[in-house]
């Protein structure tokens, strides 16, 4: 198949660059890489190796569409138009700006090092290989985060699957994964671990945000809820209802348009959000918990030491109702990641309640916990794979939407969360209810209710900021927006939304919307 070049927009560089390179692959492709059928799975690991998003552009930016016909183009997976919402739109493209700008410089100076060059800064903010790993047509300073951080940095299957190889399109999505490096990220659980491995961490990885870091400068890193992080980037795939069946049916994911993507994709991401954090809490440098090799500060709650002392009118600070019963002096791990953790699983409350009161009572028993902390964070950790699992075998429907959103409610109203827990309920309330309840049939009270919380929870981004680089949230103003928060109007508001929803009529779920 030829590639045309002068589809290649300027930005992107010289097309006979980008022209060779392709043509490296198209030799490949045209052997259908090596020769003969792929080799069967398991067979060798694919190869680290980063490219730039430009050799990508020549036929995700739309053009490739005028030069094949509407049958050709349903045998694709994609639209071939993710490029374009790519460049104009998504943030990660800048992230290793932000190591150059004005906060990395300053964050240089108080490290006493090169952010630009630091792995620890690199693992999340570029893209990087191995020792001996095979870059081309990458720029940090351009391409940031690019297309292979998160779809898998392997030559293999960027060699294979833009050429029409049939045996490619045989290929089943966990071979392609297994044995190419193309990362499965139809699979909710593997799209919650790719984003959550910088977005909470991950020290096998090398992504571990310090509490060096935050006093350096660093933004403190915000709670996560994958589905609506995916919409905030902005999205540049099709949700399965938007998916033809024909695209379904390439994808293995025939008759799955009915299952609620988004709703099983919030839960999945609180259960995968709470093994992340459990895993960066068990996997200590050192045999065990000492007074020197300490779990990082980072891994604790921040507010549980930045916090107000003061009483007004006798009133006894709202985050230290919450904390009544706990050891003064002792912190406490960050409440959010079981928010959305508790969604998935019914009937199996008391078993994480059950490790959760031994981490705890570690944490209690010396502050930053003491030698059984590690090992009952791994319990915690281990535990959600089992409830990942579980969940994942079970199907997501709207009555099962609806229960969800009951529950998320009554975790709004019946006890106070602090302010990232807060935001955990409002992202997956509204992401459950947007997919669950089409768009002519919400209440005006609900959302009323959502927009309020959006503004006073700061769920969106500015529409000015789609593009631009993103002023880092100083750790004061972190500090001042959970101070400011005010759990008695989360409350109030979750109490009007509650009621208007069970006073609405039955949503009956969006129809697939073919895009």
């Amino acid at each position: 198949m030829a590639i045309r070049t002068d589809r290649i927009p300027p930005r992107f560089g010289s097309p006979v660059i980008v022209a060779a390179a392709i043509g490296v692959f198209a030799m490949a492709a045209n052997r259908d890489v090596r020769g003969g059928e792929p080799a069967p799975v398991g067979s060798a690991r694919p190869s680290s190796f980063v490219i730039g998003a430009r050799h990508c552009a020549p036929c995700h930016d739309g053009g490739y569409n005028r030069t094949i016909t509407s049958a050709e183009s349903e045998a694709l997976i994609c639209r071939m138009v993710e490029s374009v919402t790519f460049h104009e739109k998504d943030k990660h493209e800048l992230a290793f700006r932000a190591l150059s700008g004005p906060r990395g410089q300053e964050m240089s100076r108080a490290l006493k090092v090169d952010v630009r060059e630091q792995a620890a800064c690199l693992a999340c903010h570029a893209t990087t290989a191995p020792a001996g790993g095979d870059v081309r047509l990458y720029d940090r300073e351009r391409d940031g985060v690019t297309c292979v951080s998160c779809h898998g940095a392997a030559e293999e299957w960027v060699a294979r699957h833009q050429f029409g190889s049939t045996s490619w399109a045989r290929l089943s999505r966990r071979e392609k994964e297994d044995k190419f490096g193309m990362i499965d990220l139809w699979d909710p659980v593997r799209r919650a671990e790719t984003c959550t491995s910088c977005h909470v961490g991950s020290r096998e990885e090398g992504k571990v945000v310090t509490h060096e870091m935050y006093a350096a400068g660093h933004p403190p890193l915000p709670s996560i809820e994958v589905s609506s992080f995916g919409e905030a980037e902005p999205r540049h795939w099709q949700t399965l209802r938007e998916k033809s069946p024909r695209r379904l049916e390439r994808l293995g994911l025939a008759g799955s348009s009915n299952d609620l993507e988004q709703t099983r994709q919030v839960v999945i991401g609180g259960l995968v959000g709470l093994r992340a954090s459990m895993r960066l809490m068990a996997d200590v440098p050192g045999a065990a918990i000492s007074p020197r090799t300490g779990a990082d500060f980072a891994r604790f709650d921040c507010t549980a030491c930045h916090h107000e002392l003061r009483r007004d009118d006798d009133a006894i600070p709202w985050r230290q109702v919450r904390r009544v019963g706990s050891i003064p002096g002792r912190p406490t791990t960050p409440d959010w990641p079981l928010v959305l953790a508790r969604l998935g699983v019914e009937g199996r409350q008391n078993e994480l309640d059950g490790r959760l009161s031994k981490l705890r009572e570690g944490l209690g028993r010396r502050p930053f916990g003491d030698e059984s902390t590690p090992a009952a964070a791994r319990a915690i950790a281990d535990w959600a794979d089992e409830a990942i699992r579980d969940f994942s075998a079970s199907p997501i429907d709207e009555a099962r939407a609806l229960g969800l959103l009951d529950r998320l409610a009554r975790m709004a109203i019946e006890a106070p969360p602090d302010y990232d827990s807060a935001r955990q309920i409002a992202w997956a309330f509204r992401a459950i209810y947007h997919e669950v309840v089409p768009s002519g049939r919400r209440p005006a009270e609900i959302e009323a209710g959502l927009k309020a919380l959006s503004a006073e929870l700061l769920l969106d981004l500015p529409p000015s900021q789609t593009k631009a680089l993103i002023v880092p949230t100083t750790l004061s103003r972190r500090l001042e927006d959970a101070a400011a928060f005010d759990p008695a109007a989360f409350r109030e508001h979750f109490r009007r939304i509650a009621g208007a929803l069970k006073s609405a009529p039955a949503p009956r779920t969006a129809s697939r919307d073919h895009r």
